[in-house]
């Protein structure tokens, strides 16, 4: 179930740490090995429409994934910055440059 404390726990922490999934499966699950592998989060739940927290974002090609905190705005592990951030909805383009998927459980 998803939590805004563990979301908000994660913040800053490093991408050695936490990759991608490693961030969704925590904020989900409590744990970072519980959950799937990027690509496993393309078959998550059913697709939607809307963003809100709780909702997972995972590229088209299943490389990437994050998780929304809010109506807009999403959590996920930055290759560029090497951490986990939170970034504004209008981000989306950025750091899914192939396309995205809305998933909720």
């Amino acid at each position: 179930m998803f939590s805004q404390t563990r979301a908000t726990e994660i913040i800053g922490k490093p991408r050695s740490e936490y990759q991608c999934n490693h961030v969704v499966n925590y904020i989900l699950n409590g744990m970072k090995s519980v959950g799937g592998l990027a690509h496993d989060y393309l078959s998550y739940g059913h697709s939607v429409d809307t963003p809100a927290a709780g909702v997972v974002v995972v590229s088209s090609d299943g490389v990437h994934v994050g998780i929304f905190v809010s109506t807009t705005e999403f959590v996920h592990s930055s290759s560029t910055r090497q951490q986990v951030i939170k970034v504004n909805i209008s981000q989306l383009r950025f750091v899914f440059p192939r396309g995205y998927q809305l998933r909720q459980q």
